[in-house]
């Protein structure tokens, strides 16, 4: 028996289920983050690695300029001859950069100020993000009070908590796209609106591309399914049946519009460094490195990283996703670390999360959209294999918050 209903199986009273007596409380819960997580003091003491993003971040954005074409950069240099060079990091899309100077703009030269406005749009970004998981756990489950628990239990763990305030795009910003692009894909699944997933999946590009890795799992899946309910079909019809498939128009439109915004990265880049050829780009030498394609960059450890080594890695990251973060005193450590006792303990939960996601998806009925939860972390950081920041930095695990979610929402509705 499904451990979910279907839509079709819910009459109209149950699908209007008041979700604000469940939301409230987990609107209270997530507002304690900007009592305890903005606070100056204990910001600078707790990660220099996470200042320095920080403060590399905004003087991208505060640098962010139509006079300069609206390149990302954090240092320029004035030469003897006259010409300036930049310190570029253009690799992101413009989206998030553009908020965070909006959110600073206001304060002009106060540092301070700026700092702070910046942590609390990114603690506002955190909240957006578990608000648009909730929501999408209750049109999954059709339990508000399941949906909001998995949501606060999911987003309890050390990574999202110690990192939600980090100014950067591949935390706050970039993830509250790929959320956003789910709910996209609950409504589609579910309601059959295709052109809202269209703009929603947009709307994320303009943050960030990690959203990508989401598309991918889902793009994946769903052409599967079609492919097999399409089984009994003679080949022609099958493949005009793909070819006019939504899933492909979807990955047809991202493709287009990510291409769009990385064209208008590269024009400015291309005219910035004196018109350098495509390949001697930042940006592009950039994706070389991080998909292992240029053996002259990639770090020596990562390229003789096997698998074993790997896997293991991103299952402790699982493991650390998956723990809430007041369970970790009980363990006697502060964080996850590779260096404590913990390490074994939370390969060990890692596993065990993937693998009872795996065979609870099974008995879903929602089973594309919990999967897409389950395999979208994968399909990021297994392509970014030889890159320093898969394996490197933690702030990468908050990708992974796809599987805790479903773990405890399958835990839950047992």
């Amino acid at each position: 028996m499904p451990l979910m209903p279907s839509d079709a199986s819910v009459g109209p009273s149950e699908r209007k289920r008041p979700v604000l007596l469940s939301c409230l409380p987990l609107l209270l819960a997530l507002s304690t983050v900007f009592i305890f997580g903005n606070d100056q003091r204990s910001y600078l003491g707790r990660s220099d690695d996470r200042l320095a993003i920080t403060h590399h971040k905004m003087a991208i954005s505060a640098n962010l300029s139509p006079d300069h074409n609206f390149l990302m950069f954090h240092r320029q240099t004035l030469n003897a001859d006259g010409e300036l060079s930049y310190e570029q990091y253009n690799r992101f899309p413009l989206g998030g950069a553009a908020l965070i100077a909006l959110a600073i703009l206001p304060f002009g030269d106060d540092l301070a100020a700026q700092l702070y406005a910046a942590r609390t749009l990114m603690l506002v970004c955190f909240v957006a993000t578990a608000l648009l998981t909730y929501l999408s756990l209750c049109r999954l489950t059709l339990q508000p009070w399941i949906a909001a628990s998995a949501t606060l239990l999911a987003f309890s763990s050390y990574y999202c908590l110690f990192y939600g305030d980090m100014v950067q795009d591949e935390t706050g910003l970039d993830l509250l796209g790929v959320m956003l692009t789910f709910h996209g894909m609950v409504i589609f699944v579910q309601s059959g609106r295709f052109r809202q997933l269209l703009v929603k999946t947009c709307l994320a590009l303009l943050l960030g591309w990690h959203v990508y890795a989401l598309l991918l799992s889902f793009i994946a899946l769903g052409l599967a399914r079609e492919c097999l309910r399409a089984r009994s079909a003679p080949f022609k019809r099958q493949c005009a049946l793909l070819i006019r498939s939504r899933y492909v128009l979807l990955g047809i439109v991202a493709l287009l519009f990510g291409s769009s915004l990385l064209t208008f990265n590269f024009a400015n880049e291309y005219a910035a460094e004196g018109e350098k050829s495509l390949m001697a780009l930042p940006s592009f030498q950039s994706m070389m490195y991080r998909t292992g394609m240029d053996p002259s960059v990639r770090i020596p450890l990562h390229s003789r990283l096997d698998w074993g080594v790997f896997l293991l890695g991103q299952f402790f990251r699982i493991g650390g996703m998956s723990t809430p973060y007041f369970i970790l005193p009980y363990l006697g450590v502060v964080r996850p670390s590779p260096s404590y006792a913990y390490a074994p303990l939370s390969v060990v939960a890692g596993i065990g999360v993937f693998v009872a996601c795996l065979f609870g998806v099974y008995f879903t009925r929602q089973r594309l959209l919990w999967a897409t939860l389950v395999l979208f972390g994968f399909c990021w950081t297994l392509p970014m294999r030889y890159h320093a920041n898969t394996s490197g930095h933690d702030f990468v695990s908050v990708f992974y918050i796809g599987l805790p979610l479903c773990f405890f929402s399958l835990v839950l509705l047992c």
